[in-house]
């Protein structure tokens, strides 16, 4: 099983952690072709506050109360934020996935 660390910045800091495995088939170019369609988007799509909310839900563990007191945002906030960036993720994958 091969796995490759993906990194989102410049200085190599993991902000997201994608593995990639082989699995029956070879659709390992198809899989890279997505992940680095993702990590752009993840970059350049979103605003700075949807990339923290969603990297510090789903990459850190945190729950949205957490990050609401942390970024001292309201809970309603954080998870429209959380919400808005996973529809745009979708929205770009769906597009380019045809």
């Amino acid at each position: 099983m091969k796995r490759e660390k993906v990194y989102l910045d410049d200085k190599n800091t993991p902000l997201i952690s994608y593995y990639l495995s082989k699995s029956g088939g070879d659709n390992r170019p198809e899989l890279e072709r997505m992940r680095r369609l993702l990590t752009r988007a993840i970059r350049y799509e979103l605003t700075e506050r949807q990339r923290q909310c969603l990297c510090m839900h789903y990459l850190e563990g945190m729950k949205m109360k957490e990050i609401a007191a942390t970024l001292e945002l309201s809970l309603s906030t954080v998870s429209r934020h959380i919400g808005t960036a996973v529809k745009k993720l979708k929205k770009i994958a769906r597009y380019y996935e045809r």
